[in-house]
């Protein structure tokens, strides 16, 4: 048990500062014999130690005292005792309050409400119908995870933890989770990836930890309470080193593998820059979390526990969690990638004659079309065209589209048109005006492009050049 709740610590990665106890002189002994020849208690014999070194003035006495007794007996409500008025100045005594009393400040506030917030997001996004449900399922357990995370950092810095010890631990279950889910969520988006049972290998460590935890959960509520105090038989931190190092490599490992996944995205024509967008963006909020993470580990370890770098992680999660909620309400549909789209495509033509092989052979005949010809700046391009190219049917090339980009044609078509566009928006040797560039892509109208490029692109062609210009 000892050990176990050493290795909790570490992973939930909060600064635990080590406070040394004053002591009391010798011969004072919190076991007073009374004038009868009877002993009181300890916990009567610091309180009184208490008071009476703050009538005497003793306040750095006093403050031992009332640290020894809150110690020994877990009430906090000592230091709001009115006794003490005079230590309130005191600044052994105001630390102690800082210490062990309920506190909130914006920081706290803020923490607990994006943790509140995003337990919401992945309700919603798990609630969702019609969509694919192990996307949602994935992306949702992510956000849940570091929101909870944060209510439980919300709690350890506000010391509601010292009246609630059940929630000791309560976060550790995840420590090893944040990088096997957001790497398969990123395999199910991009490579439509159906689990195997040999995925479950991945959940090992979790597993070994929570058998750990276990004779931590069950403890009771007053010996949880005397390990938060330091007073239980627990020691050093044994798990330290390799527990940090564990948690670490975990996000090494699979945050390469999801960079990976994501670079092999980009380089695919056929992905939504709306959905490369996301990726890219919880990527780095990702990669910044893992690097303040190796920052503040190498400090725990080698010095002290700090704090100041466990706020940017935290700040990352807050960053990833309301960055997701955000896009769940502006487009959802970036967040599951194209699985149901090439789901539903595949029940459409369930019936066609369309072999495998000939479905590639059209697809690869269709790239080069669009790439090397440019097919797509044609302004009156139909689909017909298109089939007759290729040299099949127009209901062959319209799965062929369907079943391999996960789009219609036109999406198909404007998406090349808007890619373009942007290239000629960011290197324009001819200072060629919007509307001209709209033309050159294959567009008739400037309202049409806008509509497309915004699509697309989340932004004006207008706002684009600014924030290249910006950039």
């Amino acid at each position: 048990m000892k050990s176990s709740l050493i290795a909790l610590l570490v992973l939930l990665s909060i600064p635990l500062v080590a406070f040394s106890n004053p002591t009391l002189d010798p011969g004072e002994n919190p076991i007073l014999q009374t004038q009868e020849g009877l002993y009181i208690d300890a916990a009567s014999a610091l309180e009184r130690q208490a008071i009476a070194f703050t009538k005497k003035g003793d306040t750095d006495k006093a403050v031992a005292a009332l640290d020894a007794y809150i110690l020994e007996t877990g009430d906090f409500s000592i230091l709001e005792n009115s006794s003490y008025e005079s230590l309130k100045r005191n600044e052994g005594f105001i630390a102690l309050k800082d210490k062990y009393l309920v506190k909130f400040n914006m920081g706290t506030f803020f923490y607990l409400y994006v943790g509140l917030i995003g337990i919401f997001i992945a309700l919603i996004l798990n609630a969702r119908k019609k969509q694919d449900k192990v996307a949602n399922g994935l992306i949702s357990l992510f956000v849940f995870m570091h929101s909870f995370f944060l209510i439980h950092v919300a709690l350890y810095l506000s010391n509601y933890v010292y009246y609630e010890p059940h929630t000791l631990s309560m976060s550790a279950p995840f420590s090893f989770l944040y990088g096997p889910v957001l790497y398969f969520y990123f395999k199910r988006i991009t490579k439509n990836y159906e689990f195997k049972k040999k995925d479950a290998l991945h959940l090992i460590p979790t597993v070994i930890f929570l058998i750990l935890l276990i004779p931590v959960f069950a403890m009771s509520a007053e010996g949880k309470l005397e390990v938060m105090l330091g007073e239980g038989s627990y020691s050093t931190l044994p798990y330290l080193v390799p527990a940090t190092v564990l948690k670490f490599t975990s996000l090494v490992v699979y945050g390469f593998f999801t960079i990976k996944l994501y670079l092999d995205s980009k380089k695919e024509k056929t992905t939504d820059l709306k959905q490369l967008r996301l990726r890219r963006n919880i990527v780095i909020v990702h990669s910044v979390y893992a690097v303040f993470y190796a920052l503040y580990a190498f400090i725990i370890v080698q010095y002290s526990f700090g704090s100041s770098l466990l706020h940017i992680q935290l700040l990352a999660m807050t960053s990833l969690v309301l960055y997701v909620g955000y896009v769940a309400y502006s487009n959802p549909l970036a967040l599951i990638g194209s699985v149901k789209k090439v789901k539903k495509a595949a029940t459409k033509y369930q019936n066609s004659g369309l072999t495998p092989s000939f479905s590639t052979e059209l697809k690869e005949q269709l790239v080069k079309l669009l790439e090397e010809d440019k097919l797509y700046r044609e302004s009156t391009l139909k689909l017909e065209y298109v089939a007759e190219r290729l040299g099949t049917t127009r209901h062959n090339a319209s799965q062929v589209i369907n079943e391999h980009f996960g789009l219609n044609f036109f999406e198909l078509i404007n998406k090349y048109r808007v890619e373009e566009a942007m290239e000629r928006l960011k290197n324009n040797p001819e200072n060629l005006n919007i509307i001209d560039i709209a033309y050159e892509v294959g567009y008739n109208n400037k309202v049409t492009f806008n509509k497309s490029f915004k699509r697309f692109c989340d932004l004006t062609p207008t706002q684009f050049l600014k924030l290249e210009s910006v950039s």
